[in-house]
């Protein structure tokens, strides 16, 4: 299932016009479905670095060409948090926990490819 989701919604990305995904996960969670470290295609951060957790995905062949590239977050990134926390409030309660791949992310979000 998990597949099939993903590989739709990157034929829907096409259709909308995007050439190109960049997101921000685990390298084990992305690299089967053809994302690759964004170094390989020379997209950094505006600082020059390259994030290890930052992976890319041509949606047409080709479109990165070999220029250097700057990834921007999305102004989408921008939470107000204290409009997350209230919206939270309004949700039914759940224990807390922390899963080792939590921190297993914010390790690999934290490091980058020299």
């Amino acid at each position: 299932m998990e597949k099939k989701l993903m590989e739709s919604s990157f034929v829907r990305a096409k259709e909308m016009g995007y050439d190109v995904i960049v997101i921000f996960g685990s390298p084990a969670n992305y690299v089967s479905r053809g994302f690759v470290s964004c170094k390989k295609y020379n997209i950094s951060l505006e600082n020059g670095r390259y994030p290890a957790a930052m992976l890319v995905k041509e949606l047409v062949p080709g479109v990165l060409d070999g220029r250097r590239w700057v990834y921007h977050d999305s102004p989408v990134m921008a939470v107000d948090e204290a409009a997350a926390k209230r919206f939270d409030d309004g949700l039914e309660k759940m224990e807390k926990c922390h899963q080792s791949s939590q921190e297993e992310f914010y390790i690999m979000s934290h490091s980058f490819v020299e």
